[in-house]
């Protein structure tokens, strides 16, 4: 298994296996996050090395994976295609696997669109941990978040209409 970058996951996903997908933050401006400012730039880890981890992991835990994390800052801003293809290759490996969790935040989730969040449920995306932080748009602002509360609600609202469950953070 490659891991690069620090790896957090919520407390949620704390029984859940962990497959990185993506390294880093896409919007990594948060004043308040110091997760990513050492460097770690965001990128999308090749299908093919995501894969293998998958099957390295498949060989060694097998039927005792119910829960799957492709963690990072933001897995939800990885290309439509990919996560569903990573999504479907893990219920193919992992027999008791009832659910699979991403990071996501807002204006990621906005960007995928009804229809590509919609691939990604049937593909088995279950559910989405994002920041929503405040529901004032002044702190947005100030905290640099790259979102309004405005736009917390239609994400949410647009990944449940896709049959997926947000679970949101807020300070």
């Amino acid at each position: 298994m490659r891991y690069d970058g620090p790896i957090y996951r919520p407390p949620s996903e704390a029984d859940s296996l962990l497959v990185q997908a993506t390294v880093g933050c896409p919007h990594n401006l948060c004043t308040f996050c110091m997760v990513y400012k050492d460097g770690v730039k965001f990128k999308v880890r090749p299908v093919s090395e995501i894969k293998a981890d998958l099957n390295e992991a498949a060989a060694t835990y097998g039927s005792r994976v119910r829960t799957l994390f492709f963690p990072a800052g933001n897995t939800i801003a990885m290309p439509a295609a990919a996560l569903a293809e990573i999504c479907r290759y893990s219920y193919t490996l992992f027999p008791r696997l009832d659910r699979i969790t991403v990071y996501g935040s807002s204006q990621y989730i906005r960007r995928k669109g009804p229809e590509q969040l919609q691939t990604l449920a049937q593909a088995g995306l279950g559910r989405i941990h994002a920041g929503v932080e405040s529901g004032d748009d002044d702190i947005l602002t100030w905290i640099r978040k790259g979102a309004t509360a405005q736009d917390h609600i239609r994400a949410g609202q647009m990944a449940r209409d896709a049959g997926l469950e947000i679970n949101a953070y807020v300070m």
